[in-house]
């Protein structure tokens, strides 16, 4: 009876990891994002992971700027805008279309690229 015992245990625990195990695997959403766009509108967030303070533009405005290691909000209206990340304190630059949807969040993920200080790798996700 104990063997059967320790045995059941052992196979409880063992699906409790898979568990755990699959729940990270499945790209869960990020919880960090916790902003809630206006009604009407959708959001772009601009998460820096770079160490260089950039400076965000939309349809070619100055919105606003995002420290590295940081991110920052921009409530816009739905619709295909244009975006650009200017470097302040290096020669690195991007820009794209990007899609805003409606109560969504449209994230754009800045990294650098090691073999070449003067692009950002921006990839580009919905939560």
């Amino acid at each position: 009876m104990r063997i059967q015992m320790n045995q059941r245990v052992k196979g409880i625990g063992i699906l409790l990891l898979c568990g755990l195990a699959a729940g990270f695997l499945s790209g869960c959403n990020d919880d960090r994002f916790d902003h809630h766009s206006p009604a009407g509108q959708g959001s772009l967030v601009v998460d820096n992971w770079t160490g260089d303070r950039m400076t965000v533009y939309v349809d070619g405005l100055e919105v606003g700027s995002t420290d590295g290691g940081k991110y920052s909000y921009y409530d816009l209206e739905p619709g295909l805008h244009r975006a650009v990340l200017d470097g302040d304190d290096s020669d690195r630059a991007w820009a794209g279309d990007v899609d805003i949807l409606e109560g969504r969040l449209t994230v754009l993920e800045v990294s650098g690229y090691g073999a070449d200080y003067r692009d950002f790798i921006v990839r580009i996700y919905f939560e």
